[in-house]
């Protein structure tokens, strides 16, 4: 007998599908996950182990033992407290907006922001400009019914009351400063967030890399053999004032060059042909010093210049290799992209600044500043710049096909490249032992390296620059810099997140341009410097 159907065309014999239980299809569906697609492109290794250990996630997760999931790595950057709560308290059902942020200080040029903005919003990371960063671990004391974090009054000894509302400060995930330190670095660090300063390293000062390199002269041999033969002699002023008189005096061929020790561009340097020149009865050195902490980069290039405070006074390299005629510089880079373990590269491709006008030894007075100074930025004030042979910089690979078509010199680059991983080696060692013990876990930092050549092809190293020029000219520029960079974050990322993590650089980083130069997760040194 068939059933009978009511008014709505149901048979009343069918049985009602039962509502579907939500809370069951979202846990199924896991659906207290963000979509990959909101996910950070890179986390520091650890990430996750911290988010769970964080005390805003412990206490919130005590008020819901009942929550499914896990708080996403990215949250110990971009959430604060309350997005913790809400969170964990409504079982992943509410999702704060997950997006980290960077920091590139205004005082960068805008070449490397362009360089580095791309990249970094592929990580799926927004930029701020906001300053006031922050990392509290501290738990509100005063929540509401479902754990979410209120403000509180706090009485005043005058009887009024103090607001006191949870922190929404967060940290950004990844800093590059500029000459100044303009923002925190300690909450980014917190969590192993990346900053591009190293502490510990002072070389990037004239003093600094002398202190080093006296170092590395004390590690290496005994009795001390100063200067060692990749850096020309060096005193500081005016501590070493009467040493390098002396020196000077028994020495009166030498000619010297006075650098000021936080200086870079050119700026405050002055051509030594003697004594006289920097002290004398009539004039002793410490009047003719003056205190500038920053030069007067609108200084006329030529003009009359006085000592700084504090700086060094180098011997002056008289032979050096000659590009047509002029003196040139290379600008080579090493990068520090961990430091725990520590872990160095260098860059194997160059470029090279020379001079505007012809060299001559015997011309060296203020006038010839620009027959001796390679600095391109110092070369563009002259009048006549643009036509001048300064304005074209050279690729190494160019300066080798010239070297050998013109002088008969073959295979120059080779023997360059291995005398500055011999030099870049050096240096990383100086620095090794103080980045290890005052670096943090995030630090890193990339640095340009200026060197000469001497007729003889031996190489020394002059200075390294904290913000190599970033400045897109010129096509050599523009074919070395920009994959520089990109390769250098590529090598940053790496080193600092799970995929590099006990992995040895040499083998699996994705390492193109750049070469491993140490490796202390794997006792690996690329030079035998014994």
């Amino acid at each position: 007998m068939a059933a009978k159907a009511d008014k709505g065309g149901k048979r009343k014999d069918d049985k009602e599908e039962p509502p579907k239980d939500l809370e069951s299809a979202f846990l199924a569906n896991r659906e207290w996950e963000y979509p990959v697609e909101q996910r950070s492109g890179w986390l520091p290794f650890g990430a996750q182990e911290l988010a769970d250990a964080h005390p805003w996630t412990r206490r919130a997760v005590e008020k819901n033992p009942r929550f499914p999931g896990y708080v996403p790595g990215e949250a110990l950057f971009c959430w604060n407290e309350a997005d913790f709560a809400s969170y964990i308290n409504s079982g992943g059902f509410v999702k704060p907006k997950l997006q980290c942020q960077y920091y590139i200080s205004p005082e960068n040029p805008q070449t490397i922001v362009d360089l580095l903005e791309p990249v970094l919003s592929d990580m799926n990371w927004v930029c701020s400009v906001d300053t006031n960063v922050g990392r509290d671990e501290e738990l509100t004391q005063t929540t509401d019914y479902m754990g979410m974090p209120v403000a509180r009054l706090k009485k005043k000894e005058d009887g009024s009351y103090d607001v006191l509302k949870p922190s929404e400060q967060v940290a950004p995930i990844f800093i590059w400063e500029a000459g100044r330190r303009m923002v925190d670095h300690g909450p980014t660090l917190k969590y192993r967030g990346l900053v591009n300063r190293v502490d510990g390293i002072s070389m990037f000062t004239k003093v600094g890399m002398l202190e080093l390199v006296r170092e590395r002269c004390i590690e290496r041999d005994i009795p001390i053999n100063f200067p060692p033969p990749w850096f020309p002699l060096t005193y500081v002023l005016p501590d070493d004032l009467e040493q390098w008189k002396r020196h000077a005096e028994a020495n009166p061929h030498k000619k010297w060059i006075y650098k000021p020790n936080g200086e870079a561009m050119g700026r405050g340097i002055i051509l030594i042909n003697k004594i006289s020149d920097v002290d004398s009865k009539e004039r002793p050195f410490r009047t003719r010093c003056q205190n500038v902490e920053v030069f007067d980069p609108n200084e006329p290039p030529t003009a009359e210049r006085q000592f700084a405070k504090f700086g060094v006074i180098q011997e002056y390299l008289v032979n050096p290799m000659l590009l047509e005629n002029r003196k040139f510089a290379v600008r080579v880079y090493l990068l520090v992209a961990r430091t725990k373990p520590f872990l160095c590269f260098h860059y194997n491709f160059a470029y090279i600044k020379r001079c505007g006008e012809f060299y001559d030894e015997n011309k060296f007075q203020r006038e010839d500043l620009f027959r001796h100074i390679t600095n391109q930025e110092f070369q563009k004030k002259q009048d006549d710049f643009t036509q001048s042979r300064a304005a074209e910089l050279m690729s190494i690979e160019d300066l080798d096909h010239y070297l050998q078509e013109n002088m008969g010199i073959p295979a120059f680059r080779l023997n360059f490249w291995q005398q500055v991983k011999s030099i870049c080696t050096e240096v990383c060692l100086g620095i090794r032992e103080a980045v290890t013990e005052k670096g943090k876990i995030g630090m890193f930092e990339v640095f340009g390296l200026d060197m000469v050549v001497d007729a003889d092809q031996r190489v020394y190293m002059l200075e390294a620059n904290r913000d190599p020029s970033w400045v897109i000219d010129t096509q050599v520029k523009r074919a070395i810099i920009p994959e520089m960079v990109r390769e250098m974050l590529e090598l940053v990322f790496w080193a600092h997140s799970p995929e590099g993590k006990g992995k040895e650089a040499m083998l699996q980083s994705p390492m193109r341009g750049f070469e491993v130069l140490i490796d202390d997760a794997f006792d690996f040194q690329a030079v035998d410097l014994e």
